[in-house]
């Protein structure tokens, strides 16, 4: 909890509602859980995917 207090506090979004906070942090948190489930999938069924890099 301390980290996430510095984070407000020395970032940024220090100046900002605490409900534009509390929205930015959402959205940050659902980037990186994106990320960790794309990293996931990859890991586990990547040599079974086909990526095509065209146009």
């Amino acid at each position: 909890m301390v980290v996430i207090h510095d984070i407000f506090r020395y970032s940024a979004i220090n100046g900002l509602s605490n409900w534009l906070k509390g929205i930015t942090l959402t959205i940050f948190t659902l980037i990186v859980g994106i990320l960790l489930v794309m990293l996931y999938v990859i890991l586990i069924h990547g040599d079974k995917l086909n990526p095509s890099f065209g146009y």
